[in-house]
């Protein structure tokens, strides 16, 4: 459950500062509309992340309140976006590149139409373990509210572990002295 939690960790911040420009790519389950995913506007970015659910074999009773208190100590946090990392952005573009970077995910579902988020996806672990991730919400301009889930399965099916989180993101205004700007990532090479 630690691994899968370290993963959990990183997909609620894949899903909270990645933003989702990218067109909606089509598997699974047909997207809504064919509206293109709004894309964030650059300035400062404020974060909230909730634990509302986590339990699991080797999950103390301390463990909901120590993962909510880091969480809480980065709410308080804001980030820049700058107009180049905003241009940039693309949701379901890294999501579909966990299974290039050794992953093993697939998706059930994918849907990044307008404001909507919507995916599911199942990642093969070691010794047959599999996780199952999935996130529903809204992700706009000025605005993001996601619901995720991670559900981590042992080899033989049954439940090792769940997390749900609930993270909500808004654009407070331009940048300011106080945000932290990370660096901007850098751009893909063009195919020639």
């Amino acid at each position: 459950m630690k691994k899968t939690l370290m993963l959990a960790v990183a997909s609620s911040l894949v899903l909270a500062a990645c933003g989702d420009k990218a067109a909606k790519d089509g598997e699974g389950a047909a997207a809504a509309s064919n509206e293109p995913p709004e894309q964030r506007q650059p300035g400062s970015w404020g974060q909230k992340i909730e634990i509302v659910k986590l339990e699991g074999d080797d999950v103390t009773p301390d463990a909901k309140a120590q993962m909510q208190q880091m969480f809480s100590m980065l709410s308080g946090m804001t980030v820049c976006l700058t107009p180049e990392a905003a241009k940039q952005e693309d949701m379901a573009k890294n999501l579909s590149d966990m299974g290039s970077r050794g992953e093993n995910c697939t998706f059930d579902k994918k849907n990044f139409s307008g404001k909507t988020v919507d995916f599911a996806a199942t990642c093969k672990g070691d010794a047959g373990k599999t996780m199952k991730m999935s996130a529903t919400g809204t992700s706009g301009a000025t605005a993001q509210d996601i619901t995720m889930t991670i559900l981590a399965n042992k080899a033989d099916g049954s439940k090792e572990g769940e997390m749900v989180m609930h993270i909500t993101s808004e654009r407070k205004g331009d940048c300011g002295p106080n945000d932290i700007t990370p660096p901007t990532p850098a751009a893909p090479a063009a195919k020639s």
